[in-house]
């Protein structure tokens, strides 16, 4: 009989989970709490880190060549960009030449950089035209015209089709028409106006130079490996990670919260189901000293608890998991109105992975069977003799 006893431990465990509606309810309430709540938070979090995913990949290069330490242009700069042109990976890039300008229009003025490029290859990289309020982008190509950020035309008061005056020590003069104006949502939009390279070589009275290859990259995960490799050709190439640490802080926080806050919710679900197990040991006593009288060996005994204890976890993660995407739903509609990436964000960034719910689950299960390890145990340990006594 007790051959079959893998069968029975599963009955009796059901038997129990029914018959103990109370303590059912609570280890249930337990971990479905402690995954509902684990399922919202990371959406939330997986939400955030998306966006700063999104600002990375489409508002940002990936890869930034700059002159060497104590120079101050890229030389020999065709070739170089002959080699990248070759690498595979490479989505898109653009030589840039850009310098700190005064920019004035009458009694306002704002200090900004002025960035020389041409305007097809640089919205490759920054998509500037998709973020365009007013104006084309791809005017800038004549010389001495602009295209800026909102905010700052809006700090110089200035309006389509308006004149600035760009000045600067060691830099000639230079009137600039305003032909567009963006908003990506970034620092680009508080002190960055993009002209074409010949403007740029023009205010600051070079040559054929550039100081700047961005790149940007099919899979920006590569940017490491990239940026390495062109510094191995004796250039000097920095990731998005190195020239954006601020960025991959948030990411790297936003996933240690997540983990660390999944890790509390489950601890707390662990200890109830623990404490529920154990008084259900307690309640059960007379009943094991009757199977061990009947000739159950003290692994089954053991069996049982953890079996009901897997059920409880799976019963809980799921209706846990239930709750959570009932709260993701009902959150993603409540109005949050936010600029982030050059747009509008009116709901809060949730953002539901069906593998972090899965591991989830997994890991309701595990620890709710851990947590009857010990009570499982005790119940094994039992002296028939003593257990019939109750």
């Amino acid at each position: 009989m007790w051959k079959k006893f893998d069968t029975l431990a599963v009955t009796i465990a059901v038997r129990h989970i029914i018959a103990r509606r109370r303590q059912t309810a609570l280890s249930i309430i337990a971990v479905a709490l402690a995954v509902s709540i684990s399922v919202i938070f990371t959406s939330l979090v997986t939400g955030q880190q998306q966006i700063l995913t999104d600002l990375v990949e489409e508002k940002l290069p990936h890869v930034v060549v700059k002159p060497q330490p104590g120079e101050d242009f890229i030389h020999l700069y065709n070739s170089l960009l002959d080699r990248i042109g070759t690498l595979p990976g490479v989505k898109s890039y653009a030589p840039s030449l850009s310098t700190t300008a005064t920019l004035s229009r009458k009694d306002r003025t704002k200090n900004a950089l002025l960035k020389g490029s041409n305007p097809l290859e640089m919205d490759r990289i920054y998509k500037i035209g998709s973020s365009m309020v007013q104006g084309d982008l791809g005017s800038i190509q004549q010389t001495g015209k602009a295209a800026i950020g909102r905010t700052l035309a809006e700090n110089l008061d200035v309006k389509l089709g308006d004149k600035v005056s760009a000045t600067f020590p060691r830099a000639r003069a230079t009137d600039l028409t305003v032909t567009g104006i963006f908003f990506t949502g970034t620092p680009l939009d508080v002190g960055v106006a993009f002209v074409s390279l010949k403007t740029a070589r023009n205010f600051r009275d070079e040559g054929d130079v550039i100081d700047a290859v961005e790149i940007s990259l099919q899979d920006i995960a590569q940017a490491e490996k990239m940026a390495a490799l062109i510094t191995s050709w004796g250039y000097n190439a920095k990731s998005w990670q190195e020239n954006n640490p601020e960025i991959m802080r948030a990411i790297n926080i936003g996933g240690f919260w997540t983990r660390f806050s999944v890790l509390l919710f489950m601890v707390v679900a662990f200890f109830g189901v623990a404490s529920i197990m154990n008084l259900l040991v307690v309640e059960k006593t007379r009943e094991i000293g009757m199977l061990m009288a009947m000739g159950a060996r003290r692994s089954n005994i053991r069996d049982i608890f953890l079996v009901e204890s897997a059920i409880l976890g799976l019963m809980g993660a799921a209706a846990g998991t239930a709750l959570g995407l009932a709260g993701v739903l009902l959150l993603g509609n409540v109005p949050f109105e936010i600029a982030a990436g050059g747009s509008e964000i009116t709901t809060l960034p949730l953002i539901i992975n069906p593998g972090e719910i899965l591991l989830l689950v997994i890991w309701a299960v595990a620890l709710s069977i851990v947590a009857a390890v010990y009570p499982a145990r005790k119940a094994s340990r039992l002296d028939p003799v003593m257990a019939l006594r109750g």
